[in-house]
């Protein structure tokens, strides 16, 4: 842990290491960004290479990238989160709130040529899909052919970034031990209940773009 740009020193962790594996499992970014004199936020997967930048890729019909060719934007990586009731400690204990998170301030590189499309749909393939998956990236597959074209290419350079890691760290490891249980369990019947009601209310929604 070391001093931290964004926020207070508790929780705080500056490791590269331990952003990195926290970026590798939960890679979805809220990116926000001023465009046009109007505030934008976008939920865009990007992935860490060998030099610290990330890589990714958006819908070209995305305003918050449209007609763009460097940016300042502030993203967020958001990994587990959830309430801790007192009953969850093994001690005599107030609720609190655990999460894991990642901030940065970063510059967008917006990359408009179909080689970097098809680079970022392939890299982003090898990324996610296991070697033994079914479909593997084909740069002749008529869907990628078809999709390339809409798509805008990402080069996040990163600024600066920190990782907020409230983990119960001030309990004591039985109760650390406890809360960690707590956020990992999981109410799939209310989650399934909500995803579902969603859905269908997605279904006569407008299409959003990215």
């Amino acid at each position: 842990m070391s001093s931290c740009a964004f926020h207070y020193q508790e929780h705080c962790c500056t490791r590269p290491e331990l952003i990195d594996r926290m970026i590798a499992r939960y890679p979805l970014a809220l990116i926000s960004s001023e465009h046009q004199g109007r505030p934008h936020a976008s939920h865009i997967p990007l992935f860490r290479v060998a030099d610290r930048s990330l890589f990714g890729h958006v819908d070209r019909r995305n305003p918050q990238f449209q007609g763009r060719g460097r940016f300042p934007a502030r993203l967020v990586f958001m990994g587990p989160q959830s309430y801790i009731p007192p009953e969850a400690y093994r001690s005599r204990l107030l609720p609190t709130w655990n999460y894991i998170a990642v901030h940065m301030d970063a510059e967008i590189e917006i990359l408009d040529d179909l080689e970097s499309a098809r680079r970022a749909l392939r890299d982003t393939c090898e990324r996610l899909q296991p070697p033994q998956a079914p479909f593997q990236y084909d740069a002749a597959d008529p869907r990628v052919i078809a999709n390339a074209p809409h798509i805008l290419g990402l080069r996040v350079h990163v600024l600066r970034e920190e990782g907020r890691f409230k983990l119960s760290q001030d309990k004591t490891p039985a109760d650390q031990q406890a809360a960690l249980d707590h956020l990992l369990r999981r109410d799939e019947a209310a989650e399934r209940a909500l995803l579902e009601e969603l859905l269908r209310f997605a279904e006569t929604a407008e299409p959003a773009h990215g």
